[in-house]
This record gives structure tokens, C-alpha cells and sequence, in this order.
């Protein structure tokens, strides 16, 4: 049997089998886009009721007895009116946090249980300081922003799923939340006729499956299974993954190349893989597709100098250990921001951090980009203090130098031991300028080089003249980040 006849009986086996898994895929697409409309439908309706609520009338309740006042009367009306303009809307409620707990504000007037037609004990509204217990993480970032919860829990309500958003008072601050309950009694009955056809398909599927593949195993079904989990393993990540070679057709010598090349992706893989942690990445595709050579090209880049001050005094507190675990903590956040904001991490100099914007590929907004990243490297150190707990003398402070110039990019040392690296006179001024931040009282300076090519300076930046720098006759203008 020629193998166009045998691949024309395994696609025509193939389709029928993939009908089953097909509508299974079909049916969690479907539940996941209706969760997400309906996670949207929540943000968008909190979002949108938040703005009706006062936050100034909100900061007038803050006891149990304000429950009689006009204002929160007024407030619970128009939580009622929130929970009727939806008839899967069951509460809606506003929060505060109060003394580091999320406590109720005003919550939904007492409803009837649909069940059984009478107010139950846990129905009539919570009273004013009645804390939440253990607040989930999606309602916390409802203070900040409009967020829902990720998936539908189940309570003596049934199946609800919440959304939120902060209310502000008339000066545009957050001072509480407001959060909408909704049933999903009825997702459940529009996913049924979906569900009901997937088992059908995928019964039908199955039988069919049984019965060809006790016709086409050992003759076509084998080896092709073979190869589709070889090539699973594969896409996997498993370049260990070898096939037994049986025959001499066509499948045959398929299976014999897919062997030689999973053998040679094993030694390509295990050669970026070296490569790639101890050079730039954007150095690597000319490194894996030409001969090693040394000398390099001239690029117009902006360079990030980034230093940890005082670090010498915080390795004389910790032990090694947990001093590398705080220092690649550190270095895997700022790797991040920079990567993110499309720059390459050139070399690691101790607790220095030196990194390339516009090589090996200009993007056009490297000036902004590298800008960017120096401010949000600047946060992310003073987040990394508060989420570790770091105590005064051993948080974290970096400071940062960031100029635009030439620099020679390409392979230095010797025919027998090089090393890709960035060099030139852009290099040693960044380094310079992040060393100037301890004179001149800031945590970042930009040369007035880069500074001049970047559209719209972020508020925060001021120009502080031409400054001297260590090791250059020539002063360079300078913008430094207020304090």
C-alpha cells in the first residue's frame, strides 16, 4: 500500500477522532469567554455605580448608630437601585480599610432569600466597622482600581462571582470600595446545550476511534503515534527523545531524520542555553550563525548604568547565603524592567548592572525607553524593600546614569578566550554620571544628550547645569531626578 493511501485512511480516521476533542475545546472556549464577558460586565458596572456614590458622604459613617442618618439611607437606596438594575445583581456594598482591615461602610438593604421567602439571620445588612475576614487579593486592587474576582466561589447563595472599584471623594482620592455580587445560576444553564453536544460528539468520536484504529495500528497508526509523541516531547522541551526506527518506507526514514534532528536542536539548545546566560541575548543569533571573529561594529546606543549604594556595608551584616539571595532578587527585577522596556543586560560588574538600549536593533524610542527604565528600576528597588521588610540598614538604593553616544560593539580578548561586550567613551560617561548622583543629592542624571532627544521629560527632572565628571576634562549638562 503506497503511504498517499495510508495518510489518506490516518487524516480521514484523524478528523473524526478530533470532532470529540473538538467540541471539548469548543465548550471551555466558551466558558471562558462568557466568564471573562461576564468578569468585564462586573468591572465595567462597578466601575460605573462607583462614581454615583459620595466618598465625602461615605467618611461620615463611621459607626453603628450612623445606620439611622439620612446619608446612609441615601447611600443604601442606591445600593438597592445597583442591585435592580440586574436581575443576577444580589448585593452591592461599600468598604473602607480601617486600622489595616477592610470593614463595611454601608451594605444592601435586607433582601427576601428566593428559596424560601424569609430574611434570613446572615441576610439583614452588615453594620457599620463589621470586619471582612481574610479579604481576597482582587478586592484589596479594587481600592486602587476596578478589578473582579478570578473565578466564581460558591456560598449559601449559591454560585456568585463579585467585582469592584474605589470610590472617590470630591478631591479624587480613594476612600472606600464598592462591590457587586452576582448569581451565575444561568451560566451554568447556557453552557448545558453546549456540554450536552460535546458529549455526543465526543462519544461518537470514541467509537468511531475504537474501530479504526484496530484496522490501521499496525500498519499506519503505530509509527505515526510514534512521531506525534516524539514531536509532543519535543514542544515539550524533552530533547532526550529518541524513536525506534523499524522498516525501510517512507515513515521509516521520517523517523530516522526526526532522530538526527532532535539530536542536533539537543546540542544548538544546550549551546544557547550556556550562551545565553553569560552574554547579552541580542548578541546571540550573530553568534550562533557566523564564525567567531574578533573586532565589532559602531552603534549609536544609550546606555543605563545602574549601581547599589552602600553595598559593601549591607555584605558585612549577611551572611553569604542569603546575601546573593537578596542581591539576585534584586538583579532578576531590574533584568525585567530593563528586557521589558526592550533593552539587553550587557554585563553584570558586582552589584553594578550595565544595560544597552538600540543594539542590536534600533527600536526608535530607545531614548524614552532607556528613560523609562531607569525610573521604574528606581521604584522596583523601593517596592523590593517593603515586599522583603528590609530594615534601614539593610534596604536597598540604587542610583542610576544614563547618557546616548557611540560605542564599539563586537568581540574583545584574544583568537583563543573572547568576550562579547559594549565599549567607548558612552560607556565610561554613563558609569561617570551614575557616580555624580552621591554629589549632587539625586538617584538618577541623564546627560543633556539623551535628555534633549526624549519628546516630553517626565515631571520630576530638572536641568542642573554642566557638571564636571571624574576621569573628563569636558563638563556635560546634566538633568537630575528631585528628590
Amino acid at each position: 500500500m503506497r503511504i498517499s493511501l495510508k495518510i489518506f485512511i490516518l487524516m480521514f480516521s484523524v478528523a473524526f477522532t478530533i470532532s470529540g476533542a473538538t467540541g471539548s475545546f469548543f465548550y471551555f472556549k466558551a466558558k471562558d469567554a462568557m466568564l471573562d464577558a461576564v468578569r468585564d460586565q462586573l468591572k465595567t458596572a462597578a466601575s460605573a455605580f462607583s462614581q454615583t456614590i459620595s466618598g465625602d458622604d461615605l467618611d461620615l459613617i463611621t459607626r453603628p448608630e450612623h445606620s439611622d442618618t439620612p446619608v446612609y439611607q441615601n447611600i443604601q437606596r442606591m445600593l438597592l437601585n445597583i442591585t435592580q438594575t440586574n436581575q443576577d445583581f444580589v448585593f452591592a456594598y461599600t468598604m473602607r480599610i480601617q486600622d489595616g482591615e477592610v470593614v463595611f461602610v454601608v451594605d444592601s438593604p435586607a433582601s427576601y432569600d428566593t428559596g424560601e421567602n424569609t430574611i434570613s439571620q446572615i441576610e439583614p445588612p452588615e453594620p457599620v466597622g463589621e470586619v471582612y475576614p481574610d479579604p481576597p487579593g482582587t478586592m484589596l486592587e479594587g481600592f486602587v482600581r476596578p478589578s473582579s474576582d478570578d473565578m466564581p466561589y460558591e456560598d449559601q447563595w449559591g454560585w456568585t462571582i463579585s467585582g469592584y472599584a474605589p470610590v472617590q471623594d470630591s478631591q479624587g482620592r480613594n476612600v472606600g470600595l464598592l462591590g457587586i455580587d452576582m448569581y451565575l445560576d444561568r451560566f451554568d444553564e447556557k453552557l448545558s446545550s453546549i456540554r450536552q453536544a460535546g458529549i455526543i460528539s465526543l462519544g461518537i468520536a470514541l467509537f468511531l476511534a475504537i474501530i479504526l484504529t484496530l484496522i490501521l495500528t499496525k500498519t499506519i497508526l503505530r509509527p505515526v503515534r510514534s512521531l506525534q509523541f516524539g514531536f509532543e516531547r519535543v514542544i515539550k522541551g524533552d530533547l532526550e527523545t529518541r524513536l525506534d526506527v523499524k522498516g525501510k518506507d517512507e515513515l521509516a526514514w521520517l523517523t530516522r531524520h526526526f532522530n538526527q534532528m532532535v539530536k542536533e536542536l539537543q546540542e544548538k539548545q544546550l549551546l544557547k542555553d550556556t550562551m545565553g546566560k553569560i552574554m547579552p541575548k541580542g548578541a546571540l543569533p550573530g553568534m550562533l550563525s557566523r564564525e567567531l571573529k574578533l573586532g565589532g561594529e559602531i552603534f549609536w546606543t544609550t546606555i543605563v548604568f545602574c549601581d547599589l549604594r552602600h553595598f559593601t556595608r549591607i555584605s558585612e551584616k549577611l551572611p553569604p547565603k542569603i546575601l546573593v539571595g537578596l542581591l539576585n532578587d534584586y538583579f532578576t527585577a531590574m533584568v525585567r524592567i530593563i528586557e521589558k522596556n526592550s533593552g539587553i543586560v550587557d554585563k553584570f560588574v558586582g552589584d553594578k548592572i550595565m544595560a544597552v538600549f538600540g543594539h542590536p536593533v534600533p527600536t526608535g524610542n530607545d531614548y524614552e525607553n532607556a528613560l523609562t527604565a531607569g525610573l521604574e528600576m528606581l521604584e522596583k528597588c523601593d517596592e523590593l524593600n517593603q515586599k522583603l521588610g528590609l530594615k534601614d540598614s539593610l534596604r536597598l538604593e540604587n542610583s542610576i546614569g544614563i547618557h546616548s553616544g557611540q560605542v564599539l560593539a563586537g568581540n574583545i580578548g584574544s583568537p583563543e578566550r573572547m568576550e562579547f561586550t559594549i565599549i567607548g567613551d558612552a560607556v565610561n560617561t554613563a558609569a561617570r554620571l551614575e557616580g555624580l548622583t552621591r554629589k549632587i543629592n539625586t538617584r538618577l542624571a541623564v546627560s543633556e544628550v539623551t535628555a534633549q532627544e526624549i519628546r516630553a521629560l517626565p515631571e520630576g527632572l530638572e536641568y542642573v547645569g554642566e557638571q564636571s565628571l571624574e576621569g573628563r576634562t569636558e563638563k556635560i549638562g546634566v538633568f537630575i531626578l528631585k528628590k
